[in-house]
């Protein structure tokens, strides 16, 4: 059976997961906080996040709280390192994409990376949808 995929799209696929799982994580902590508390917003609505809070007072307790909550757990710092990992692996993947193409495109794709966030997910769309078994 052939890889499809190569080293450096593997890494960029798991930083990804992990972050995306330590956010989760986050989220449904930040969630709980509100239903244990019972804040409701004045429309009678439950708030899915501590940002969708719309009395400061309460927005603002509420987000020193689970900011240190997040803080000693060490959630936050995990968060952090996941970040720093993706970041890193997101770096790589673009790298690995830029080498495989021609010079002309690569020039231009190469400063367009570093300027423009769409072309940066574009690149990185692309070479995640690459079968690495048809590249020499």
């Amino acid at each position: 059976m052939k890889k499809t995929t190569n080293k450096i799209q593997e890494n960029y696929m798991l930083s990804k997961a992990h972050l995306e799982t330590l956010e989760d994580k986050e989220n449904k902590l930040e969630h709980q906080y509100i239903i244990d508390n019972g804040i409701i917003n004045p429309d009678g609505s439950i708030p899915e996040h501590i940002y969708c809070i719309e009395d400061e007072e309460t927005f603002n307790k509420a987000n020193e709280e689970q900011a240190a909550t997040a803080e000693a757990s060490g959630l936050w710092q995990e968060i952090l390192a996941a970040r720093e990992i993706l970041s890193i692996a997101e770096s790589k993947l673009i790298e690995y994409g830029l080498s495989i193409v021609p010079d002309k495109q690569r020039e231009i794709l190469k400063k367009a990376v570093k300027e423009n966030y769409t072309t940066r997910l574009k690149v990185i769309d692309m070479v995640l949808k690459l079968d690495v078994s048809t590249v020499k």
